[in-house]
């Protein structure tokens, strides 16, 4: 008895300090019920005072087949975004290639289109909860972000390409909804129209970092006939052709690992933040970041590798 007694107590003083240290994040929302599904998002609340903040969602990567939601990379991310002075919503996906298995790349064309237009689809409700409860969440709804590693970068992309084109896919957001800023890390949009064309309005300021050897997120673009994956690469030529604000960072000879480069990043992100959202900026950059070297090992993976 008296040993289950001490051991109650040391249980009761774990708790209390765990209770004790700031949580990952302030609290977590469904924000939708899809396919039996609840979908949630992780808020990350800042310290400093507002009536209203500038908004972040994060999407997480994991090739559309990993929930790495509350992986410590992405709560150290979100919690850096909320110190930033940013309501940031981390934003739980369906995950459209879970559990699915290629033997070449031809067979990925259609259950990629899937899982994109599925994550992209959920993204929007997500966008259409903040808006719903922006003031609950004190959101300043001119002011909402996008930014994903990988498969998140894939979604913002595609969702903002959505928004643009006013598909069937956007149904539900105001007319005069604009994105204020997406941050792309190794990210691609999918296509059926052949070259990405943003037809109704322009994208919102985009910051593209992508590897310049990346097959896994293809850099400039796979395309067959008007079905194709357009990467950075050839993404930037049209923003490029069409006066697009966008700034570029082309990481030389480095693969998928830029995905994951967001915390060394933080500030440089910050910066486009600050004068292509806030200040207003219609600047075109383009940077060749060969020299930066983010440690760990080079993810030198093909869709194959990934799917087999």
């Amino acid at each position: 008895m008296k040993r289950c007694a001490i051991s109650l107590i040391l249980a009761l003083a774990a708790s209390l300090c765990l209770c004790a240290q700031k949580p990952s994040c302030d609290y977590s929302v469904v924000y939708a019920e899809k396919d039996t599904c609840s979908l949630v998002m992780d808020v990350f609340m800042p310290d400093v005072q507002a009536e209203t903040y500038p908004c972040m969602i994060y999407l997480y990567g994991g090739g559309f087949s990993q929930n790495n939601l509350r992986s410590k990379f992405s709560r150290e991310l979100c919690r850096r975004f909320a110190d930033a002075g940013y309501v940031t919503l981390a934003v739980d996906y369906r995950l459209g290639l879970k559990g699915i298995r290629f033997k070449n790349p031809v067979q990925m064309v259609k259950p990629l289109e899937h899982a994109v237009k599925m994550a992209s689809e959920d993204l929007f409700s997500a966008a259409e909860y903040v808006l719903a409860n922006a003031e609950v969440l004190k959101i300043d709804t001119s002011r909402i972000l996008l930014s994903g590693s990988s498969a998140g970068a894939i979604t913002v992309l595609q969702t903002d390409y959505e928004l643009c084109n006013r598909t069937v896919l956007s149904a539900g957001m105001p007319e005069d909804f604009r994105f204020a800023g997406v941050i792309s890390y190794a990210g691609a949009v999918f296509s059926r129209e052949g070259r990405c064309n943003y037809r109704v309005h322009a994208p919102a300021p985009t910051m593209f970092l992508h590897g310049t050897a990346d097959k896994l997120v293809e850099y400039n673009k796979i395309q067959i006939f008007n079905t194709g994956f357009f990467g950075s690469n050839a993404l930037v030529k049209r923003f490029e052709k069409f006066g697009y604000p966008y700034m570029i960072a082309r990481f030389e000879d480095h693969s998928h690992e830029v995905a994951a480069y967001n915390n060394e990043l933080f500030d440089e992100t910050m910066w486009f933040i600050e004068k292509y959202v806030n200040q207003g900026r219609q600047w075109q950059i383009d940077m060749n970041a060969a020299q930066f070297d983010a440690g760990g090992n080079s993810w030198k993976l093909k869709p194959t590798d990934l799917y087999k």
